[in-house]
């Protein structure tokens, strides 16, 4: 990662002085935006939210009303899903992402200008036909939804709705006046701008899983809110809570270092000065969000962007927080990684781990090409991407730029080093990746990178029923008309591969109609279960434990220069493909709870309703597509 584009930037520290010291199916109710006094820039803070929602539940675990380690089910009597062991998933496996769930049933969680009951009102219903990828407990994983069932409780156990919660438990007690959700904070005039492509502006995107991702906040509150776990400090939670939460049960440092509701809470350059760092990233669309704290030196760091992501925050408020620890008299060191030692043949033990690998959305070839180095090459892409990397004297394998079979390639200056790893009988492959954004911004991250895939021999009925859809693109179908997923992944592509049969670019093939996540990984995040449905003759792929369905190309029609009016349906797109007539234009008359989208022949964007400046005038891209979308009786009159 090399860029953020970033359009504007709020950051913001907070460093103390050294002696300081509703049911779940109940409805909100749509009140007027919450008063204040002050007017600094306002926007979604992501997944930073999920530290409101953990220490909410944390909150009532004080007062006796929860025990984070008692079943959820205890709290969620509705709560099940298709695969018993749900009964085992504690409240603290959903705050240290090891519950197993399969991660983000987004469905229309993040929506342009807009917010919608749906998909809190929904959630136990969505899950309720669900599977798990592991069993719980056995590793962390991040996931979404487990927040989601955090919010739920806190609405169970304390009969106020989330919103409600907050505002009074958190928000009031820390005199934060600019932080709320959609509920209570909506099309404020100080909402951040918000932009497509880093320079169209677009209508602000909010987040409706209020629990993982919806709260807003301004970038002094969300520092305030993260003092409040400076040590001392019992404002919101006592420092036997904190120090939970500051906890990780990871086993190595290939396991993401989650503790409860933090991304991270051992960071090896701030351990090694004495320092305990813990930090909470957060992204929507078009909105990012860092919160950085170092408890016991009483330093909150919190960074808003709108505009690039998370990591460009975080990495701003770690040089913030190298800053304020150093007017401490605390210095620390981000070291560059030293170079390895090649060797120029590869052990033969090494060669029985090639075969084909995959990740949640991708699936690899590892080779040892004659014995003198490692190639990964990702045959579910397009363009066929290889890797190479060189065996070192330490037993790993290091990243190389250049062609190593012709003696042209140094290694990687930002280093990615591989190690082979087995776990519960399963082959993995492990890397530690050094990245570097900017002159001075360094980072290291280990973490598991991808599993060696069992055989799945399936019938040549079926594999040729998925060969079939291979490189076709299906079309976002079951969308509202605000989804954002509109703007940013429109389409999904099948690909199944000859060297990997019975597998496709996103599963194992179970039959002609199903494929099932194959990851069972530490850090594997979203996995997805596919289902292939017929509808009026077209085929529908449902992504069945994300709430999303999406339409087969095959299925998309001309649009026709005689066509004057679209009649629209309630969560189903109206496709067309435009054809190769270029600088054609309409011009659009539209109804409320109504948008339109306009695509190139690569599927970017180029237009939509929500970009705030391009009014109703449409030009429509050679090749590209276009799709209407609202809600049942509407129309959109179209003049060409």
């Amino acid at each position: 990662m090399k860029k953020c584009r970033i359009a504007a930037l709020a950051a913001a520290v907070i460093v103390a002085a050294a002696a300081a010291a509703v049911p779940v199916n109940a409805e909100h109710d749509i009140v007027e935006n919450k008063s204040h006094d002050t007017h600094e820039t306002f926007s979604c803070i992501g997944s930073v939210s999920k530290i409101f929602a953990t220490t909410a539940v944390l909150q009532l675990a004080e007062q006796g009303k929860v025990d984070i380690d008692k079943p959820v089910a205890d709290y969620l009597p509705d709560f099940r899903m298709a695969d018993p062991r749900y009964k085992d998933i504690t409240v603290r496996m959903l705050m240290n992402h090891s519950s197993g769930l399969m991660g983000t049933t987004a469905g229309d969680f993040m929506l342009f200008d807009d917010r919608d009951e749906a998909p809190h009102d929904t959630m136990l219903k969505e899950l309720s036909t669900q599977r798990l990828k592991a069993d719980p407990g056995d590793f962390g994983a991040y996931c979404n939804d487990g927040f989601e069932l955090l919010e739920l409780i806190t609405e169970q156990v304390s009969g106020m709705s989330f919103t409600d919660y907050i505002e009074k438990n958190i928000c009031s007690p820390l005199g934060m006046q600019q932080t709320g959700t959609a509920w209570n904070a909506f099309r404020t005039d100080e909402q951040v701008k918000t932009f497509h492509s880093g320079n169209v502006t677009i209508a602000a995107d909010y987040c409706m899983d209020i629990g993982s991702g919806g709260i807003m906040s301004t970038a002094s509150e969300l520092c305030k809110f993260g003092s409040a776990f400076f040590k001392g400090d019992n404002s919101l939670l006592s420092d036997i809570s904190k120090q939970e939460m500051n906890k990780t049960e990871a086993a190595d440092k290939y396991e993401d270092g989650f503790g409860l509701g933090w991304d991270q809470v051992d960071y090896d350059d701030y351990k090694a000065v004495g320092v305990k760092l813990v930090s909470k990233g957060g992204d929507i669309i078009n909105q990012h969000a860092g919160l950085l704290v170092a408890p016991d030196e009483k330093i909150s760091v919190a960074v808003l962007s709108s505009g690039g992501n998370s990591m460009c925050n975080e990495l701003m408020g770690m040089a913030l927080m190298d800053i304020a620890l150093a007017e401490k008299g605390i210095k620390v060191e981000h070291k560059t990684p030293e170079e390895k030692t090649l060797v120029d043949t590869v052990p033969e033990k090494y060669l029985a781990y090639e075969d084909i690998y995959i990740t949640s959305e991708a699936v690899y070839t590892v080779s040892f090409p004659d014995r003198k180095y490692m190639e990964i090459s990702c045959i579910s892409s397009d363009k066929k991407e290889k890797k190479q990397y060189m065996y070192t004297s330490d037993d790993d394998f290091v990243l190389m730029d250049g062609n190593v079979p012709e003696g042209k390639a140094v290694q990687a200056k930002e280093q990615s080093v591989l190690t082979f790893r087995s776990r519960n009988g399963m082959d993995y492959i492990c890397a530690d990746n050094y990245i570097e954004v900017g002159r001075k911004n360094k980072l290291s991250m280990s973490s598991y990178n991808m599993q060696r895939a069992k055989a799945n021999p399936v019938s040549d009925d079926v594999q040729s029923a998925w060969d079939k859809r291979s490189g076709k693109k299906y079309y976002l179908y079951s969308g509202k008309y605000s989804n954002t997923y509109y703007s940013e992944m429109p389409s999904v592509k099948i690909k199944t591969m000859p060297e990997a049969k019975g597998y496709t670019s996103s599963g194992m093939i179970v039959d002609s109609n199903n494929t099932r996540s194959a990851l069972v990984m530490p850090g594997g995040r979203d996995i997805q279960d596919i289902t292939v449905k017929q509808e009026n003759g077209y085929e529908i792929l449902d992504i069945t434990n994300c709430a999303l369905e999406f339409i087969s190309e095959d299925a998309i029609p001309q649009l026709e220069s005689s066509m004057t009016e679209v009649k629209l349906s309630t969560k189903k797109a109206s496709w067309f493909s435009i054809g190769s007539a270029e600088n054609k234009t309409l011009i659009l008359d539209m109804p409320e709870n109504a948008a339109v989208y306009v695509y190139d022949q690569y599927d970017r964007m180029t237009y939509s309703s929500y970009m705030t400046d391009y009014g109703n005038s449409v030009p429509l891209p050679a090749n590209g597509k276009i799709v209407f979308l609202g809600e049942d009786g509407g129309v959109i009159n179209i003049t060409q």
